[in-house]
């Protein structure tokens, strides 16, 4: 059933030229140079694995048992993902169940793997074919969702850089300088007036005002802030046992402190989204950190790999019923324009 909104809510024509812009000379190019991107980043993993194969496969332990367990660690990341999507939604006064939130968000990870986000764009137009919920009010919480999840990995990445030991000045201090950078710009974004400043008609200022809408929503009661964060800090915590058990794999032995490290920077990293899903540069990322901590660039890299491999086979188990079940509901246009 269709919701009502309030006369100064935001319609979808509000909003529609950060989601439709698939048509622009500009955005051609930037698919081109992603494509490009990602043709290069994952041809250059796999020769990297493939020059030092016979490292990895000397080191390699298959466990049926941990390839189990980093699928399972997936679902539950996948049910984490639900629960704030759903969440933010009521927020805006739409309830979606769990379970059509759960292949939703299954099949937005899928079509994220495809350039322009795809996915987001996906989920925007089915939420409004069914709940005739503006562009402007999803992506507001989108938004804010995101940069809570940054702010919480970045602060236990800080807390997993100050407690590690022995404390190595060359890498520490650096990873430091990142982390709370990225902290105090997350935690600036959403904790200062925005609604004050003065927005221009540009990108910057329209997502800015989306930002501002979204923090609105979001603080209303103060518990939406503590709930998105508690599931951020849930969500480190699943990612960590996943590098964890991605280096035992190999035969490597990372402490629980860097593998906090490891995930707060994966998840820190998300927010340069260069190429579909940061498919070959998260891993790349992830060998060059665990390289500054005392670990084989093969290694982390191979760590990283099978840990892309299980999320890519989660992804599409999930991702392709998703969209199936998606089909059945109806047709939408993904063209936000319209």
């Amino acid at each position: 059933m269709a919701r009502s909104h309030r006369a100064d809510e935001p319609r979808a024509s509000d909003d529609t030229s950060g989601l439709g812009e698939a048509a622009t000379p500009r955005s051609r190019f930037r698919a081109f140079a992603s494509f490009v991107l990602l043709v290069g980043s994952v041809l250059y993993v796999g020769c990297v694995l493939w020059d030092q194969r016979r490292e990895l496969l000397h080191a390699f332990e298959l466990s049926p048992l941990a390839l189990v367990a980093l699928f399972v660690l997936m679902g539950v990341s996948h049910a984490q993902r639900t629960y704030e999507f759903t969440y933010m939604l009521g927020r805006l006064g739409v309830r979606e169940p769990f379970a059509d939130g759960f292949w939703l968000t299954g099949a937005g990870f899928l079509l994220n793997h495809l350039p322009f986000n795809v996915g987001l764009v996906m989920r925007a137009a089915v939420l409004k074919r069914d709940h005739a919920l503006p562009y402007a009010s999803y992506l507001a919480l989108v938004m804010v969702n995101a940069l809570v999840n940054l702010a919480v990995a970045a602060l236990l990445g800080l807390a997993s850089v100050v407690f590690t030991e022995p404390f190595q000045s060359a890498v520490g201090w650096p990873l430091i300088a990142a982390f709370a950078l990225v902290l105090a710009a997350a935690t600036g974004a959403i904790f200062l007036p925005l609604s004050r400043l003065p927005f221009g008609d540009g990108f910057v200022g329209r997502r800015l005002r989306l930002l501002a809408k979204g923090v609105s929503l979001i603080r209303g009661n103060g518990f939406g802030f503590v709930l998105l964060a508690t599931l951020g800090l849930t969500k480190v915590v699943g990612a960590a046992f996943r590098m964890w058990i991605c280096f035992r794999l190999l035969g490597a032995d990372v402490s629980p402190l860097t593998a906090a490290l490891l995930a707060s920077a994966t998840i820190v990293f998300s927010l340069v989204n260069l190429t579909p899903g940061n498919l070959g540069l998260r891993e790349v990322a992830m060998a060059a950190i665990s390289t500054l901590l005392g670990s084989s660039y093969a290694i982390g890299l191979a760590a990283a790999s099978i840990d892309r491999v299980v999320l890519l086979a989660y992804t599409v188990a999930t991702g392709v019923p998703g969209l199936s079940l998606l089909r059945r509901r109806g047709p939408f246009r993904a063209d936000p324009s319209r």
